[in-house]
């Protein structure tokens, strides 16, 4: 698998986790956040993730 593939199963992968946590687990809480938090956060760190490999792979 190149970098590139990599990178962007990578970011596509986070989406996925994140959609999960905030859709199947959102009446979970742990002491420090919930996992609905959590889902929000990888969402949006696996959005970035495939805007920067696009970005990248434009100005290539």
């Amino acid at each position: 698998m190149n970098g590139k593939l990599g990178q962007i199963a990578v970011g596509v992968l986070m989406v996925i986790v994140g959609a999960v946590l905030y859709f199947v687990f959102h009446d979970v809480e742990t002491p420090v956040i919930g996992l609905r938090q959590a889902g929000v956060v990888v969402g949006v760190i696996g959005v970035l993730e495939l805007v920067a490999v696009a970005w990248r792979a434009s100005r290539q």
